[in-house]
């Protein structure tokens, strides 16, 4: 018995051993070019290559004050940044309804990069408890 279950771990021993190299060597699904990121990415990590953008959408008010303040680390490079209200269905803006704000982003030096956000009027200190957003960016 002790012979068959030693048998047994050396072929489940060489199964892992023959499968960890496509493991570890496994590319990462990179994304195409102008790519839309939303809330529903925050906390993800993205892959783009270096000297393609992605678009970041995020919803905003700033009839109430509150709006996006974005920080990009050094290996990216932000392209633009407009405010679009939200319409109504006869295509009239509705005041105070808040719409979203659109960034395009380019990944511009490869490595390890970072997008974060914190939602909350300007005048006021940051106390912790603001809406925060956080993306991952690997340029390669």
């Amino acid at each position: 018995m002790s012979k068959f279950v030693h048998g047994i771990t050396v072929l489940i021993a060489c199964l892992v051993l023959a499968t960890l190299p496509a493991a570890v060597c496994a590319k990462p699904d990179i994304e195409s070019q102008n790519k839309m990121i939303t809330e529903s990415d925050n906390g993800n990590t993205i892959y783009i290559k270096e000297g393609h953008a992605f678009f970041l959408k995020l919803k905003e008010n700033p009839s109430t004050g509150y709006s996006w303040q974005l920080r990009l680390s050094n290996g990216l490079n932000q392209l633009s940044d407009k405010y679009h209200p939200f319409e109504s269905s006869e295509n009239n803006f509705v005041i105070g309804a808040g719409g979203f704000r659109l960034w395009r982003i380019e990944g511009v030096a490869k490595g390890n990069q970072q997008v974060n956000a914190i939602y909350k009027r300007s005048w006021e200190p940051e106390t912790g408890q603001e809406q925060n957003f956080k993306l991952n960016i690997v340029v390669v």
